[in-house]
Formats: C-alpha cells, structure tokens, sequence
C-alpha cells in the first residue's frame, strides 16, 4: 500500500517536471518568435494553435531550406508568423493556408490586413465535405473541399513544405490523413512535412501511414511528427 503511494507520488512529480520542461521550451520559442514582431502586436495564441517550439522549428526549415512554395492546413498563429518571417526576411516565397472555419477565416484576414500581411500569405476558405475514398482513410468521412483546393494550387507545381493542423480531430476520424495522399505527385523531391498533435491515437497511426507512403525519415518532436527527405542536418531551434 505504501509502495503503491509512494509510486504514486513520484508519477505525479515526474508529469509536473514534464509539464513545466515543456512551458519552459514554449517560453523560449515564444520569445524568440516575438523578436518578428513590435511590442504594440498581440497575437492571438490559445490551445489549439500549434506551440511556439513547432512553429519556431518550421521557421528554421523555411530560412535554412530555402523553402518556395509552402501549403498549410489549418489557419492561426503560425500562419501569421511565417508571413512576419517571409515579410521582414525578404523571402521570395508562396505561401498558402487553407482554412475550413468561415467566421476565423474572415478575422485572420483581417489581422492579415492590419498587419500588412496580406500579400505574403493566401488564406483559402474550404469547407469540410465529404471526402473521396482515393484520398480517405478507412473510417474517415470528411475533409477539406478538395476542388476549391485544387483550383488554387492548380498554378504551383509542387511544394516543398506541408504543414498540417486541420482539419479540427474531431471532425472526423482520422480527419488530417488525406493531406499527403491528395498532394502526394505535388511534393517537391526537396521537402519537409510537419504534422500537429501526434501525441495523439489518430495522429500517430497518420504519421506511421504517411511515413510508408512517403518512404522519408520521420522524427518525433514531442507533440508534433517532423517528416523530410533528408536527414543529414538538424534545423531543431537551438536549446529546443
């Protein structure tokens, strides 16, 4: 019995060490991410957005990757910072991220405007349908409106850079699988993938489908899986 709270006990703290380990490292990236911006700037920032340590991390492989054409599922937080990177950095990039909320995706246009962002980031409303079995999971029910997507990416031959954080997980089971297989003959030869949230069941079995069809090195970062064709240098934010 005894044993029992004493084991117990030391779960406990250990999830706390773990717990303000990883605030500590958000703390850090959150920091450094605001050095894009001027002190009069609040960014909106909640649960659901996809942590500073990631998109610090997603910064790094766009600067030192030399990315070009880069697609993002799911709008917010990251969204604005990458387009206050390719703003101040001078980086002749496309960038496009598409989002299924219609009421946020009018108010981060308009966060966009009041920054004078607009120009750096295509934000593209799709709303969730029904999905195409060639592009489904088993299971899987919905996703983006892929003919809205595809008359927008229709002009861009590949891309070298894939983020994915939508749609929401609970829109449907395994609601985030279909981004790879539907843009699978247009990722660059050159390319990096980020997937959110694969601290979760669904999100883990994507990340192991993803990395049998991709045949890529697949890292996992915690909270997030780090998917790229080579290998051969570490672009983790320093300290991180």
């Amino acid at each position: 019995m005894i044993i029992n709270k004493i084991k117990n006990k030391v779960k406990w703290f250990e999830h706390l060490l773990l717990k303000k380990y990883k605030l500590e490292q958000d703390t850090i990236a959150l920091a450094q991410l605001l050095k894009l911006f001027d002190n009069k700037v609040f960014l909106p920032l909640t649960a659901w957005a996809i942590s500073p340590k990631q998109v610090l991390h997603i910064c790094n492989d766009i600067v030192i990757n030399e990315r070009k054409n880069i697609i993002e599922f799911g709008s917010g937080f990251s969204t604005i910072c990458i387009a206050q990177l390719l703003k101040i950095n001078k980086i002749e990039a496309s960038f496009m991220s598409i989002e299924n909320d219609e009421q946020w995706y009018e108010n981060l246009k308009g966060i966009l405007l009041k920054l004078e962002l607009s120009e750096y980031v295509n934000v593209i409303y799709a709303p969730i349908i029904k999905v195409s079995k060639t592009i489904a999971k088993e299971g899987q029910e919905k996703w983006y409106d892929t003919l809205i997507i595809s008359e927008e990416i229709s002009r861009h031959q590949s891309f070298d850079l894939l983020i994915v954080d939508g749609p929401f997980g609970k829109t449907t089971p395994f609601a985030r699988y279909s981004a790879v297989p539907f843009l699978k003959d247009r990722i660059s030869e050159n390319f990096a993938i980020f997937l959110d949230d694969t601290d979760r069941v669904e999100e883990k079995e994507i990340a192991q489908l993803w990395h049998q069809i991709l045949k890529c090195f697949k890292i996992n970062k915690d909270r997030y899986t780090y998917f790229s064709n080579k290998n051969d240098f570490d672009i983790t934010p320093y300290g991180l």
